[in-house]
């Protein structure tokens, strides 16, 4: 998201302009800081023991017996004040991280989009309740981990790469040791044989609706196969595969209910040429945009079955639409006969 336009944080009136500078402020610091030491990392991980309450909503006693330690975990950078983001993590069975909620305080997402446990917990109750027990559910690796640890569904897809992590332009010039310690943290218990898998996965999703899907069926052959997606996942394509998609945001600050933000929006649109598809988001009081910069990517299958105005969810001849909420959609992957 390096060329995004500046994105909103949820806040109006008079604090607005006094927050977006704080917040301008710690961007500036972290990059002045990935300046200063370009062979360290320009953050640091901390934990702490996580509140009970900010995780309850993703109903941890449904992952089986004994409830695991939950910790918090803050991203900071050295010298500057304010924390860049948070995130509440467990450790499943396997000594794979689970990431149960992330949120971002900077400018920039950082590594993650933003995702609420809310969220994550409505749609892990989902898909206990309306998939099999049996249904194999493919998806990116981190919403893989939650739905095998949380949901009890087949979720055979991991990444030891952890590709598609965001990584600030700020810190570009220390991209790849960023990568390399992100790699580590979040991929310590992955075999390097999931690598080809999910390289597997990644290309269905860069294939057209019929190719991708086909693709995807050979994943999990002989059985019932679901697909479940996220809006951020756009991005992490994005971020994996730069040669063949580029995408971008804008946010509109204003009530999210107000037909005026929308309409702003949509002629800035028009008024920028742009010719890509664009998917509308609500974030807190705040429209956001994404948008492709180009036509590039918009026949893609990670595209089609994201809500992008040159989609219909609804009406996809491969995949029937079972579940929707918020960023998420999950579906069910015709057999190949169109059944």
């Amino acid at each position: 998201m390096s060329d995004a336009v500046k994105r909103t944080k949820r806040v109006s009136g008079s604090w607005w302009p006094i927050v977006l500078m704080a917040f301008g402020a710690l961007l500036i610091g972290l990059a002045v800081n990935s300046a200063l030491q370009p062979a360290e990392l320009p953050y640091e991980k901390t934990f702490v023991e996580a509140q009970p309450d900010a995780y309850k909503a993703v109903a941890l006693q449904d992952a089986g017996p004994g409830t695991p330690a939950v910790r918090k975990m803050e991203l900071r950078t050295p010298g500057v004040r304010g924390v860049l983001a948070t995130a509440n993590v467990v450790t499943g069975a396997d000594g794979r991280a689970v990431p149960l909620d992330w949120q971002n305080n900077v400018t920039e997402p950082v590594f993650f989009a933003d995702l609420s446990e809310n969220e994550v917990g409505q749609v892990l109750a989902a898909i206990r309740k309306h998939l099999p027990a049996d249904a194999v559910v493919l998806s990116w690796w981190d919403l893989s981990r939650k739905i095998r640890f949380l949901a009890g569904r087949q979720a055979p897809l991991d990444d030891p790469e952890v590709r598609g992590l965001i990584v600030p332009n700020a810190w570009s010039e220390v991209a790849d040791r960023v990568a390399a310690s992100e790699r580590a943290f979040w991929g310590e218990g992955v075999p390097q044989s999931d690598e080809t898998k999910f390289t597997h996965f990644i290309d269905a999703l860069s294939l057209d609706e019929t190719k991708g899907s086909e693709a995807l069926r050979t994943l999990a052959p002989g059985t019932d196969v679901y697909v479940a997606v996220h809006l951020s996942d756009i991005w992490k394509m994005a971020a994996t595969r730069p040669d063949q998609i580029e995408i971008a945001y804008k946010d509109f600050p204003g009530s999210a209910q107000s037909h005026g933000v929308r309409k702003a929006a949509l002629e800035w649109i028009r008024e920028q040429k742009i010719d890509g598809p664009y998917a509308v988001e609500l974030v807190g009081n705040a429209v956001r945009l994404h948008y492709l910069k180009s036509k590039n990517g918009a026949d893609m299958l990670i595209t089609k079955i994201l809500p992008f105005s040159t989609s219909n969810p609804m009406r996809l001849d491969q995949l029937d639409l079972v579940y929707q909420h918020r960023g998420f959609w999950i579906y069910k992957l015709k057999t190949s006969s169109g059944a």
